[in-house]
């Protein structure tokens, strides 16, 4: 049992975990629309993007965080813009902003001789590094997440499933769009800092993608999303923790054992691309 507690004798891993676990019910929350709308490649594309604000920020030496979520939120926004006014759809406009994005922000890096330790962490992920303001930035995230589901969970839900007869039925459809557009452009940022640019859409989707296996309801889903991204936390920072690996790949590859357990034990069996928010045409 000692080593149970062992880690939690230092208080740089209290910290780690209260980032993890505000880090993990925010994705999970999201992750749950985003997976059932099909829309795992604009968190993917959001995380890639935002690498761009991330390398203004550090080259004018603005704050990290806050830029960074500012400018991924506008990443977010353009999405949506495109995605409406273009005939190119909207996969194709998370492609272009996303990877213009992207390279901008590889362009900023490499004119860099030098980083910063708080850029090495949004790039790679660093949870044991955590700082009291970064928990707290973090679970404001998670609360402002809780209360616009709390808030708008029915409206959210309809449009998830029945789209068009929630826009007949007067529900403002493109306006909680943007907003939960932005709530994930905004969570994703919040993640990176825990499992890092690359790692941060998997943290986003796994959770979700497993709970789909297995749910009977969207309430059912939401808990065992939120109950599968607690445990991957929590064992992820053993894993980090005892075998001195980096944290954020642990915390993913905890949920990817999760995802592959319940999808081989049991479930309903759906296709591994449809419970990842992909339809059977996707490449």
């Amino acid at each position: 049992m000692s080593g149970l507690w062992a880690p939690f004798e230092w208080d740089f891993m209290w910290r780690a975990l209260a980032g993890s676990a505000a880090v993990a019910v925010t994705c999970a929350v999201l992750g749950v629309f985003v997976v059932l709308r099909g829309m795992a490649f604009i968190g993917e594309g959001l995380a890639h993007g935002s690498l761009g604000g991330l390398a203004i920020a550090y080259s004018l030496g603005w704050n990290l965080y806050l830029f960074g979520s500012l400018y991924t939120v506008g990443l977010a926004l353009v999405i949506a813009w495109l995605g409406r006014r273009r005939k190119s759809g909207m996969d194709t406009a998370v492609g272009v902003v996303f990877s213009s994005s992207m390279a901008l922000g590889v362009l900023l890096i490499s004119l860099v001789k030098w980083y910063t330790t708080d850029l090495t962490a949004y790039l790679f992920g660093d949870v044991l590094a955590l700082r009291g303001g970064d928990v707290a930035a973090v679970v404001a995230v998670m609360a402002a997440v809780i209360a616009f589901m709390t808030l708008f969970y029915r409206e959210m839900v309809f449009l998830t499933f029945d789209p068009e007869g929630a826009r007949a039925a007067g529900v403002p459809g493109a306006w909680i769009d943007r907003a939960f557009l932005c709530l994930v452009a905004v969570g994703v940022v919040s993640a990176m800092q825990t499992v890092g640019v690359i790692l941060v859409t998997a943290l986003l989707v796994i959770p979700a993608a497993t709970a789909w296996q297995i749910a009977k309801s969207m309430k059912h889903m939401m808990a065992a999303a939120v109950s599968v991204a607690l445990f991957s936390a929590l064992v992820g920072l053993y894993v980090s923790y005892y075998l001195n690996v980096a944290s954020g790949a642990a915390i993913v590859l905890t949920a990817a054992t999760v995802y592959g357990a319940v999808t081989a034990l049991g479930g309903r069996r759906i296709g591994w691309r449809r419970s990842f928010g992909l339809s059977p045409g996707d490449r």
